[in-house]
């Protein structure tokens, strides 16, 4: 009479063996999804911020001349030359594609003289004023080498006249004015989200003066026309 109890415990443990198998298959996969998308998040790189600042130095070194007029009429022979100067600059840019940026560019507005040339150069310095231009452009990168990134690009600038300095010439008064640039430089990553740069722009631009030369009126028309040429350090944020 106790076979059948005997049959009954032989088949709860092959029943129990069965269900064992069946569901170890199912934890095994379960198991190797989880490690699978564990490890493509670990192997995920971290996606580079777009976002670019650079910091650096900068020479001003101008092509300048200017027509004078007084009392309406232009001063026959008369010129005038701007001083080169050095300041700081500081850029922000954005990535928009892997090539493509746009840049923003100023910096410590410095103090640029100008210097009467021609028949008013016996008038010595004419005036000067703190100068704050404000570069946007567009750059394209070509292909890095070895750590090196050519670029190019062009843009425009706005040359806002923050304080006139009065010279030879009183109550002097320059105006605000916008000009055209192109740029060309290369930078060079030096490791994670730091590297260097070295950056050329030429700058087309003319400013409006106006004052008095004793008691008479003068106006001018002074065109400054620099090479722009900084180096400095590039970070990514």
């Amino acid at each position: 009479m106790r076979k059948p109890e005997k049959w009954h415990t032989v088949a709860g443990a092959l029943m129990c063996a069965a269900g064992w198998l069946c569901a170890n298959p199912c934890r095994a996969q379960e198991a190797s999804a989880a490690d699978k998308v564990s490890a493509n998040v670990e192997s995920a790189p971290a996606k580079e911020s777009r976002w670019f600042a650079r910091v650096g130095a900068l020479g001003a070194l101008y092509n300048s001349h200017a027509t004078i007029e007084m009392n309406g009429q232009v001063i026959p022979g008369a010129t005038a030359q701007a001083r080169n100067n050095v300041t700081a600059i500081f850029d922000i840019g954005y990535d928009i594609t892997k090539d493509f940026a746009v840049l923003m560019m100023s910096g410590v507005p410095p103090r640029t003289a100008v210097d009467g040339r021609g028949t008013v150069a016996p008038l010595g310095n004419l005036g000067a004023v703190r100068l704050g231009p404000v570069f946007l452009t567009g750059i394209y990168r070509g292909p890095e080498w070895g750590g090196f990134r050519p670029y190019v690009g062009a843009g425009f600038a706005h040359a806002f006249i923050l304080k006139n300095y009065s010279g030879a010439v009183t109550d002097l008064n320059v105006h605000d004015n916008s000009g055209f640039a192109l740029q060309a430089g290369v930078e060079y990553r030096l490791s994670g989200a730091f590297g260097l740069f070295v950056d050329y722009k030429r700058l087309w631009l003319t400013l409006n003066a106006d004052g008095q030369l004793g008691s008479e009126p003068i106006t001018a028309r002074v065109t400054l026309d620099p090479n722009l040429v900084s180096a400095g350090v590039r970070f990514q944020f």
